[in-house]
C-alpha cells in the first residue's frame, strides 16, 4: 500500500515536471512570448526618499518578464521601490521604512520566486547611489 502511494506521488511529480518543461519550451521561461508583463511605475522615484536599501538574491528569475513581475510585486506596495536584474539574479529594493526579512521573502514567494540571500546596504553605499 505504501509503495503504491509513493509510486503515485512520484508519477505525479514527473508529469508535473514534464508539463512545466514543455510550457517553457513552447512559450519562454514564464510565458513571456504569450503575454509580456507590463512594468508598474513606482509612485515616488526620488532615491533620496528611500533611506533603507536591500540587495536581494533571487532564484528562478530568468528573463525580463520575470524581473518585471518581481518589480511589480514590490512597486505595488506603499513605500517600496524595486529594480530587478534577471541576468544576475538579484534585485535592489529601496524602502521608506525598515523591512523585516520575512516580509521581503513573503512578497518574493507570492510572485513565484525564492530568496537566496538578503543583505542590507550600508549607509555609506546608500549615500553613493
Amino acid at each position: 500500500m505504501e509503495t503504491a502511494i509513493l509510486v503515485t506521488v512520484l508519477i505525479a511529480l514527473i508529469v508535473f515536471g514534464i508539463r512545466s518543461y514543455m510550457k517553457k519550451l513552447s512559450s519562454g521561461c514564464c510565458g513571456a512570448s504569450v503575454e509580456k508583463e507590463k512594468r508598474m511605475p513606482v509612485k515616488d522615484a526620488d532615491k533620496n526618499h528611500y533611506p533603507y536599501a536591500y540587495h536581494v538574491a533571487v532564484e528562478g528569475m530568468h528573463c525580463a518578464n520575470c524581473a518585471a513581475r518581481l518589480e511589480n510585486a514590490f512597486n505595488g506596495q506603499e513605500g517600496m521601490w524595486a529594480q530587478a536584474d534577471a541576468a544576475h539574479g538579484h534585485m535592489l529594493l529601496r524602502a521608506k521604512d525598515p523591512l523585516a526579512e520575512g516580509r521581503i521573502r513573503q512578497i518574493v514567494a507570492l510572485a513565484g520566486y525564492r530568496v537566496v540571500r538578503i543583505e542590507e546596504k550600508k549607509a555609506a553605499e546608500k549615500a553613493k547611489k
